[in-house]
């Protein structure tokens, strides 16, 4: 088996929140600890790589930035960082990868939420099609609560997405009129879901820490039959995702993706009322 020694890490932090991030690769977030709050409620996954068309890939836990529809041609090895600090926010500057893509995350506290912005600029000759595509991997043990949109009418107001190795009836999943939750336990089998989210949030409750990603819904044409929201499970931690839509890139050009975090510490009861007034208090 093989191993991923230490790397190198720096943080920033508040009154509320600690945000760790590697200092020579990624750019990834592999740390996010709240007060009064117990544990790094990011996955750590060190042990976890495959091989790409590039070369080795080690997943590492934590957030990085992806693009959608997946391709694995895209999958590139992380090989450098520059690390920009600027007033009071960084900025994580991967170096141009095997696959003609530059990806950076400039990150800022305030309070207790973490103001996100990623980019992604396309150095290739010819244009291409991408979506960016934040993913969070946390630790396992938790709900995830995806909301779904509620319409009068009588036309159809929500999707739900599934991928080809999802079962309906995977006891992690449970699907209610207005939201989706997984349950967060580590199995062989993976499942996952999305959808267009109208809401502009999902969320995931574990332990005594609600964690919340907030976004904007754009107009556009989005991957994957048009979700903005996904959510990804197997043995190792569950991923909140969030998509922007679609955008043609010709060379040197870029496309952003905004997000903000927020980490609330409080009493959120692993019980179908307290996950039911915790959808009550985002919607």
């Amino acid at each position: 088996m093989m191993f991923e020694s230490k790397l190198a890490s720096a943080w920033i932090e508040n009154e509320f929140l600690r945000l760790e991030y590697l200092t020579t690769t990624g750019p990834r977030i592999v740390g996010l600890y709240a007060r009064e709050h117990e544990c790094n409620l990011l996955a750590e996954t060190p042990n976890i790589h495959w091989e790409t068309p590039h070369g080795e890939y080690f997943l590492r836990g934590g957030h990085r930035l992806w693009t959608a529809p997946e391709n694995p041609f895209y999958t590139c090895p992380e090989e450098g960082l520059s690390v920009i600090e600027e007033n009071d926010s960084v900025t994580l500057k991967g170096w141009v990868d095997a696959a003609c893509l530059e990806k950076e995350i400039t990150i800022r506290l305030e309070d207790n939420r973490v103001h996100l912005s990623h980019r992604i600029t396309w150095h290739g000759g010819y244009s291409i099609q991408i979506a960016p595509w934040s993913i969070t991997q946390l630790r396992l043990g938790g709900i995830a609560i995806l909301p779904l949109p509620r319409k009068d009418g009588l036309s159809p107001d929500r999707n739900i997405v599934l991928w080809p190795y999802s079962q309906l009836r995977d006891v992690r999943f449970e699907l209610l009129d207005d939201r989706m939750l997984l349950y967060g336990r580590g199995m062989e089998q993976a499942f996952k879901a999305g959808n267009h989210n109208a809401h502009g949030w999902l969320a995931y409750s574990l332990g005594n820490a609600l964690f919340v990603k907030r976004f904007a819904v754009q107009n556009g044409t989005y991957p994957d039959m048009e979700c903005n929201v996904e959510a990804y499970l197997k043995d190792a931690c569950i991923e909140l995702e969030t998509l922007g839509p679609l955008s043609t890139l010709k060379r040197n050009e870029s496309v952003t993706h905004e997000e903000t975090w927020e980490v609330h510490v409080g009493d959120y009861a692993f019980t179908t009322e307290g996950i039911e007034n915790v959808f009550r208090q985002l919607t």
